[in-house]
């Protein structure tokens, strides 16, 4: 049958021989894991080989939509890049909202995957059925804005192109790089854009004029509009609107597991300066919303002072205020404001680089590392000038900043203090100290590309039960996991989970394709998407032992707050998670298991 939402065309670019060829989606891969996350994961399994160099022309970006990408579904902006990871060696993907996913279908393709290394920097041309492999050579070194401005001059269109790009630091390789749409959103965690500069691919411009039709465009437009109506009313959904994602702030670090000064304690004594409504009151201009999205919960910032001048940015979002602000002990918007600014037009990501950052700052603190190490800086806890100096440092690869670089994990090992790097496989937590909210330290452990909070986010069920009970969490672990499987795969952005349960994501599958699904098969496509990547984790060499906590987490008590007095008693977690799973004891899908997904 032919599917709803679906170009049936993938655009395949061999950067070595400047090959470019056009292949057929595969539906039977359609039917069993959606698109987007689950997708790229298809497509990693069959072509990228287990020990793959994250940096060697063998590894690949694997762009893909989701099959209601660039249709009337509220919210599906999402587009998924899966790749070998530089930072935690593991397979890896990434989800960018914006304009660039619908634009790739626009433009006629349920996907891009990008393989080989050009011999010198190049840029991607896409304008429907006419695709060019450009020079780039002057275009390399530019930041992420003013390549993004070059790239649509050059092209003579500013309206409609859509570029994605890296800036200086996937240029050096720097392991925490992006790759950046519509110059503030990115493809963030994982080093995309260090994978992309080792292609030396400096960007992806797309301009599509093709019409994507669903298989019942009726029974569509009733629940968009059933989608917009249950968002207006949404408190939670409102609440994004009016503040964007740092409405999260107060009642996270109310609830005591905020993380601050590297993860040391979990509540923030001047957080009350980073709320959301002081942000909308100090620094908000605008607002800024990705493609059909009823939220926009994008905010636009502006800030002018003495230190660091007159800076405006799309953003900070939620966890780059938690890691370069609270994770730093820096309560300053100017500051803050500023670090998002070197991070986003150097293109290098702020969760990484703000838990890279507080790391040194606690060796520092701890008289491991010197003003000598840092090059004169006073690399303390709340010192908003120093953080704003050590990024720059880092953005250039100069100094401290070209070892700190390569991510918290290699920069730890080389200081000689890797129990102060708070990492998981390589990739550093995102904003929420597990120990108050235990069923966190299960996202983060089992997460196929290390800690990332978006893979199961747990807090909401768990604050709304006993979110310090060690035991009986593995199921809602699952469940989120499985129901965040589908989100991703589908391609919409996790806002949207305010008004899309299960029931209507069924709906919206139905409407856009037309296959008939039911929540049971939907829940079973999710698990089969986290067995496969559990699968190509373990071929890998990933094992139990890799599905670890940082022992501050285990071993150090929450020392104040909300949360005070609280420690993981991981290995009882771990054992509960992996039995609802179906995994043996070190992890490894059971066979059984993988009979009943048909993997």
């Amino acid at each position: 049958m032919v599917l709803g939402g679906i170009t049936g065309k993938i655009l395949r670019v061999n950067l070595t021989d400047k090959k470019v060829t056009v292949e057929a989606t595969p539906e039977e891969a359609i039917q069993s894991f959606m698109g987007a996350r689950g997708l790229g994961a298809y497509y990693f399994n069959k072509e990228i080989a287990p020990k793959t160099d994250p940096f060697s022309s063998d590894n690949k970006l694997i762009f893909m939509t989701g099959p209601a990408a660039a249709t009337l579904a509220p919210g599906n902006n999402k587009v998924a890049v899966t790749f070998k990871s530089p930072m935690s060696n593991t397979y890896s993907w990434s989800l960018c909202g914006g304009f660039f996913g619908p634009e790739l279908k626009f433009s006629g393709y349920d996907g891009l995957i990008i393989e080989g290394k050009a011999d010198s920097p190049v840029y991607l041309w896409i304008s429907d059925n006419k695709v060019e492999i450009k020079p780039a050579g002057r275009l390399w070194g530019k930041l992420i804005p003013e390549t993004d401005k070059l790239i649509k001059k050059e092209l003579r269109d500013d309206e409609t192109i859509k570029v994605a790009c890296i800036g200086p630091a996937g240029e050096k390789l720097n392991r925490m790089a992006c790759i950046t749409t519509d110059c503030y959103r990115e493809f963030g965690r994982g080093g995309p854009g260090a994978v992309m500069g080792s292609k030396n691919l400096k960007a992806i411009a797309i301009r599509g004029s093709q019409d994507i039709s669903a298989a019942k465009p009726e029974e569509l437009k009733k629940l968009a509009l059933e989608v917009y109506g249950i968002l207006k009313k949404h408190p939670k959904a409102q609440a994004r609107r009016t503040f964007g994602t740092v409405e999260m702030v107060e009642g996270i670090n109310k609830l005591g597991f905020w993380s601050t000064r590297n993860f040391t304690t979990g509540y923030f004594e001047e957080g009350n300066k980073l709320i959301g409504p002081e942000m909308k009151k100090e620094v908000v201009v605008g607002d800024a919303s990705c493609y059909a999205c009823p939220i926009a919960c994008g905010k636009n910032t502006a800030v002018n002072s003495k230190k660091f001048g007159k800076v405006s940015i799309e953003g900070p979002e939620y966890e780059t205020v938690g890691l370069l602000g609270a994770n730093c002990g820096v309560s300053s918007w100017e500051a803050i404001i500023k670090a998002t600014e070197i991070c986003d037009h150097y293109g290098f990501d702020t969760i990484s680089a703000g838990a890279t950052v507080s790391f040194a700052m606690e060796c520092f603190e701890k008289g491991i590392l010197t003003k000598e190490d840092t090059g004169g800086i006073d690399l303390k806890f709340g010192n908003g000038e120093a953080l704003v100096e050590i990024l720059e440092k880092i953005a250039r690869r100069e100094g401290l900043g070209d070892l700190l670089a390569e991510g918290v994990k290699i920069a730890s090992e080389k200081i000689g203090a890797p129990e102060l790097a708070m990492h998981i496989k390589g990739m550093p937590l995102a904003t929420y100290d597990p120990r108050g909210c235990k069923g966190m330290a299960l996202t983060y452990a089992t997460s196929p590309k290390g800690a990332h909070h978006m893979v199961s986010p747990t807090m909401g069920p768990e604050i709304a039960g006993d979110r310090f009970a060690d035991s009986g969490k593995a199921p809602i672990v699952k469940e989120t996991q499985t129901f965040m499987a589908i989100v991703d795969s589908m391609a919409l952005c996790s806002s949207m989970r305010f008004a899309l349960s299960l029931e209507k994501q069924v709906e919206l599958y139905k409407a856009v394709t037309g296959l008939e699904f039911d929540n049971a098969e939907l829940m079973r496509v999710g698990e089969r998407i986290l067995n496969l990547e559990r699968l190509i984790n373990v071929k890998e060499g990933l094992s139990r032992k890799d599905d670890c906590l940082p022992e501050r987490f285990t071993k150090e008590p929450m020392p104040e707050g909300a949360s005070k007095g609280q420690v993981v008693d991981f290995n009882i977690m771990l054992d509960e998670f992996y039995a609802v799973m179906g995994w043996n004891e070190d992890g490894v899908p059971l066979k059984k298991k993988l009979e009943e997904l048909g993997l």
